[in-house]
């Protein structure tokens, strides 16, 4: 068996967390050093131990290989190797390692190889060398050009993993060895469509979404996600997936929800509609089933429109880092082994765990450490941190158990800029333009946490009879604009209306008490001599996502909980349960008005409740 590699070294000017951000992305460097994608399936190896199997056809020749989890430390390196089963190459692989060169640039060495036997491997060997070198001299020179003249120094920002801060970066580039092919859309349906969207948002947003669509590589359009984009455009957050939920109205892309796994936070499954995310996903990369958390584990992703632009991205590296920015490091250890490497430690949350294996260790940093010592046994994962680092961290890893792991360290603390459903649930555009899009009939879709509000209207009967009709709809129908307007500056949305009460969704307690005390206020100030009043209940809590008449509507005891307090509430009052009243961020969104505490039975609720009320027409006892 003889072996062929090809290493090449470059100094390029950036930093080293940020070249190996791109370098890193294997699924981009095996499509640049010429390989051809892959299909990926699980299966079970020859020892009865579970395996990612990939297959492609090289030069007329079927290739299938047992990929084994990657092994990478952010800003350091990555090591990447395959062991083949079918073809005439028995190993191959890609490593890469970076360290400082002098004036803040980058030493880049990358090293392809491959191992072969036979007459194929004989004759092919020299052949694959040279295409490994000619795609290594391509790729490392278009990472030299990537960061060419790239003021880079906005984006040091040690909280944010490299792979989502070089996105700035990439984000500018039209060179298709780093950014990946691009199928021109059509675009005079593009320009079309287009129209409708300049109509109804922002014109700076429509514009970017617009040239995003026409301009960007296929990989960036087949799944975008606007708040990933409203931080590479510097827009705001909320108007940028405002453009996306019109934009997708006006046919320039679909929506679609992705089912991401609580444990390796990629993507378990992407399905068309709400009404077919079920209660429980199962993960093929974790093997395990998980409860759907509509809140915290699915998410709004927007394809573009195969009228507009059909895409179809290949995959050449399952196994990249790019797909887990979370992971600080993912390094395996042997059986019985300890190793250590140097590696920069963030401050913050962090979490070590092992691959396949029960549990894991949580750790909150401080300062950096001068050792993190990370071991595992059979009984799990344990994570320690020693002294106070001068230089990088030694990452201490140890294996006590019979058989080699893999073990990683996360950021916990950080999560990806996903419009996850809890946004979606409050989100006013979504409800109003997808009225229909909810669960399936009979599937209850759990939300970890939301916030809700309920407000009634108290006088309108009587003023009905002192106005009469006309006047008196009038007023009624100013004052569910004056709610409207609260609910939507606050980062709410109405769910709906009954009679004369509103029920609204928000994504914290803290904003749906700044609406209801914005709701009171401006109706006092509107309608001060009609006699009329505003009574909120608000609460926050978990509750599911359900289908009610065809739309999305909630249910549960935080549901019911609002309801209850909102009938406890008084005119020009806002009722919340004393444990929400003790958050901090509740008093300063409140200040200083006068408070009643009494305690009162809700129905259906079986505890009698010790009970705030906010008199917002009281004096203020500053």
């Amino acid at each position: 068996m003889k072996r062929y590699q090809a290493e090449l070294e470059r100094i390029i000017g950036a930093p080293r967390d940020l070249v190996w951000a791109v370098v890193s992305d294997t699924n981009r460097s095996d499509r640049a050093l010429g390989l051809a994608p892959a299909t990926y399936r699980w299966d079970v190896d020859e020892e009865g131990k579970r395996v990612r199997v990939a297959s492609a056809s090289e030069l007329g020749q079927a290739l299938e290989w047992i990929e084994p989890p990657y092994q990478w430390i952010e800003g350091r390196v990555v090591q990447g190797r395959r062991r083949f089963v079918k073809g005439p190459v028995s190993r191959a692989g890609f490593e890469a390692r970076l360290d400082d060169a002098p004036g803040g640039k980058t030493r880049l060495t990358a090293m392809a190889w491959m191992e072969t036997g036979g007459v194929i491997g004989f004759f092919g060997g020299p052949v694959q060398r040279l295409k490994f070198r000619r795609g290594l001299d391509r790729y490392l020179g278009a990472i030299e050009r990537l960061f060419d003249g790239v003021d880079t120094t906005g984006l040091v920002d040690p909280d944010q993993p490299a792979a989502v801060r070089v996105k700035h970066v990439l984000g500018g580039s039209g060179d298709a060895v780093t950014t990946g092919p691009r199928t021109e859309p059509n675009r005079a349906l593009l320009e079309r469509r287009a129209q409708a969207l300049h109509a109804v948002v922002d014109p700076e947003v429509a514009k970017r979404i617009v040239t995003h669509l026409a301009e960007r590589p296929d990989e960036e359009v087949q799944q975008m996600r606007p708040f990933e984009l409203a931080g590479q455009w510097g827009l705001d957050r909320r108007a940028v997936l405002r453009g996306f939920l019109h934009a997708t109205v006006a046919g320039l892309c679909d929506l679609r929800w992705q089912v991401n796994c609580p444990v390796c936070r990629v993507g378990a499954s992407v399905v068309e509609g709400l009404s077919s995310v079920g209660e429980s996903t199962h993960c093929d990369a974790c093997e395990i089933d998980f409860g759907t958390d509509f809140g915290q584990h699915v998410e709004a992703v927007f394809p573009s429109n195969p009228a507009i632009r059909s895409v179809t991205t290949a995959l050449y590296c399952a196994s990249s880092p790019a797909f887990l920015p979370h992971v600080l490091a993912q390094l395996e250890v042997a059986p019985g082994e300890a190793r250590e490497e140097a590696m920069e430690v963030p401050l913050g949350s962090l979490h070590a765990r092992a691959l396949k294996r029960p549990g894991g260790a949580h750790l909150d940093v401080e300062r950096p450490p001068a050792v993190l010592a990370v071991t595992v046994t059979e009984n799990g994962v344990t994570c320690a941190a020693e002294g106070e680092a001068d230089g990088p961290t030694t990452l201490r890893l140890v294996n006590e158990t019979d058989g080699a792991v893999s073990v990683l360290l996360e950021r916990a603390g950080w999560s990806a800029d996903a419009v996850l459903g809890s946004v979606v649930a409050s989100f006013p555009d979504f409800l109003d333009l997808f009225a229909t899009e909810a669960p399936a009939s009979g599937a209850d879709l759990q939300i970890g946490r939301l916030a809700l509000l309920f407000s009634d209207l108290v006088g309108s009967t009587a003023l009905y009879e002192r106005v009469g009709d006309a006047r008196a709809f009038a007023i009624v129908e100013e004052h569910f604009r004056l709610m409207g307007r609260a609910v939507d500056a606050n980062q709410g949305a109405i769910v709906k209306t009954m009679g004369d009460a509103v029920m609204a969704s928000f994504p914290s307690l803290a904003e749906a008490v700044a609406a209801a005390r914005q709701m009171i206020e401006d109706h006092d100030a509107a309608h001060a001599d009609d006699g009329l009043g505003v009574k909120i209940g608000v609460h926050a809590g978990p509750c599911l996502a359900v289908r009610a008449n065809d739309r999305l509507d909630f249910f549960g005891t935080t549901v019911n909980m609002a309801a209850r307090l909102q009938a406890k509430a008084e005119a020009s009052e806002i009722v919340l349960t004393e444990e929400a009243w003790s958050y901090p961020e509740i008093a300063a969104v409140v200040g200083d008005f006068p408070v009643r505490r009494f305690e009162a039975d809700l129905k259906g609720i079986e505890e009698r409740q010790k009970l705030v009320g906010v008199q917002l027409a009281g004096e203020t006892s500053g």
